[in-house]
This record gives structure tokens, sequence and C-alpha cells, in this order.
């Protein structure tokens, strides 16, 4: 009898906890804004969508969708990821200054980020080759993985550093950063398909709000439903052109003619960055996809472009 009155007292014992556990969070200590904005500038270095959006306003997240900021965020996969997310983990973020006037802060951060473009890293990691980077055997995973850890442990990883101002808001008993996209410049995107060119283009997003600095990655899709090869050529034009030179192509895989086989659906992704220097009194500009038909045609137009073929590292995230 002694022995069942222990387990049942054992048992309450762990229910107990799995119920403060569960339940926890309405009282739990509520985050400080240096907190919040600590997670908020690791995440955005990782490029871990899913991490940022729930710390964003929720006067921000009424401009744009979720759907929408994943799509704007550039993010990778697989063992691209975890490296990135391991790197993520070596930051040291120092708040320097923190404001707090009833539900504002405003929080000033020293940065210490772990250099992804340093050539000791991008050698290691394959130059942020996503596609060669998730393709690599479990043992060179584990040996990038530990030669990182080893460089942390040592104090020799290279670093960038650098101050960054955050603003947030608090909402019930948590704080969120406020980003004011609702003041961003809205971008729409669209194809204009020349008759004689039979593909079905669709460009997603249609439509996106960006701040200056922020990038946006867009994917262009062609759908061949005939019995022959489509080969084509794709220009961009921007609008209004006076305004062109504020949004900078950074990736683009067409630049070249491409070819449609028969009944063959084909994607080709594209990133762009509203420049850092960009006024936000510009309101909207207009990106329209020129499809021709193997014609030569100028894919600068007004945009501004530096074009490369890799991943963006974590460091050009932040």
């Amino acid at each position: 009898m002694t022995r069942v009155r222990g387990r049942a007292r054992a048992a309450a014992g762990w229910v107990a906890v799995v119920l403060v556990a569960l339940l926890g969070g309405s009282c739990a200590r509520a985050e400080s804004p240096e907190e919040v904005a600590r997670a908020y500038a690791r995440s955005l270095y990782a490029g871990d969508a899913e991490a940022l959006w729930p710390l964003i306003s929720a006067q921000d997240r009424r401009v744009k969708t979720a759907e929408a900021f994943r799509q704007q965020e550039p993010s990778v996969e697989g063992f691209a990821r975890a490296a990135a997310h391991q790197l993520a983990g070596y930051i040291v973020a120092t708040p320097v200054k923190t404001t707090v006037a009833g539900d504002r802060a405003t929080v000033t951060l020293r940065l210490s980020l772990p250099d992804a473009n340093a050539a000791e890293i991008r050698a290691l990691l394959h130059d942020w080759d996503e596609a060669e980077l998730n393709g690599l055997p479990a043992a060179e995973r584990s040996r990038i993985t530990a030669r990182l850890s080893a460089l942390h442990a040592a104090g020799t990883l290279p670093v960038v550093e650098g101050e960054q101002t955050l603003e947030l808001v608090r909402e019930g008993r948590a704080w969120r950063l406020l980003l004011g996209w609702a003041g961003g410049v809205r971008v729409r995107f669209a194809a204009d398909v020349d008759p004689s060119v039979p593909l079905d283009v669709q460009v997603t997003p249609a439509e996106a709000v960006l701040m200056p600095g922020d990038r946006l990655r867009v994917t262009v899709r062609a759908v061949n439903a005939t019995a022959r090869a489509v080969t084509t050529r794709v220009g961009h034009r921007i609008e209004p052109e006076a305004d062109a030179r504020h949004l900078a192509l950074l990736l683009c895989p067409l630049f070249v003619p491409v070819t449609v086989e028969p009944g063959e659906a084909r994607e080709w992704v594209s990133h762009y960055a509203l420049l850092a220097d960009a006024p936000t009194e510009l309101g909207s500009l207009g990106v329209t996809y020129l499809v021709r038909n193997g014609k030569e045609i100028s894919h600068r137009l007004g945009l501004r472009t530096t074009v490369s073929s890799r991943s963006m590292t974590p460091s050009e995230r932040q």
C-alpha cells in the first residue's frame, strides 16, 4: 500500500509539473525590449522568417501577410540553414541604450556578427552555394560544423561590428518590433508577354511593401502548353523610370535566352533590393517582366543591377 501511495504521489507531482509547463504562459515572465531586440537580430541574421514573424508588431503585420513576408525574406534550407543558424548563435548583441516611454521603446544594440563574407568562412561553406552545401555527405557537414565551433571557441571567428537601433511597441504583455511597413514603398510585379510567345507566365508575389534596405525574392513561372519548344528572352522595366535607380536587381537567371520544352513548366528566381538611400516618399514602383520572342532586348531599363549567382550570406541579411 505504501508503494502504491508513493507512486500516486509521484504521478501527481509529474502531472503538476506538466500543468505548470502547459499553463505557465499566463504567468511567465514577459520578455524585455532588449531580449526581443536580440532575438530579432539573431533571427534576421539567420534569415529565419518563421522566427521573425511573431516578433513583428500587429500594426506592421496588417500591411503584409505571413506568406508575403516569407517571400520577401531571403532564406535557405537544409544544411545551409543549419550553418546559418550556427553562426547566428555566435552573435553578441549588447544593449547600450534603452528608452521606454509608455508603450513604446527604443533599443540600441552593439552587435558583433560572424562575418559570413570573410574569405575563410566563404571557402569553408562552399561560397554559400545552397545546392552544393545541401548535397554534402554527413562527414563533410560534421567537419564544417566542428570547424566553425573551433573558430568560435578560439576567438578567431571573423566578425563585423556595428550598432543597430530598433523601435518596439508593447502589445499586451509582449514587446514587438515596430518596422513602419505602413510607410513603405509598394512594389508591384507583372509580366508583359508578347502575343507571339505561347507561354503562360505568372509572377509571384504580385505585390510587396519594402522599406529602404529590404530585399525581396520574386519567382517567374512559365508554362508551355504547346507541342513545340519555345525560346524567349526576358527583360525588365521599372516605372516610373525616374525612380528606377532606387531598386537594384541582385540576382537574376534570365539574362540569357531560355527554352521551355513542350508541356514543361519552369521557374526562375530573382532577388531585388530597395536601396538604403531610397526615399520612402516614392510611394510605389512597378516592375514588368518583358517576355519576348527571342529578340535582343535590354535587361537594364533604368534598373540598377548587381548580378550574383550565389545565395545571400547571413551577413548580407543584417
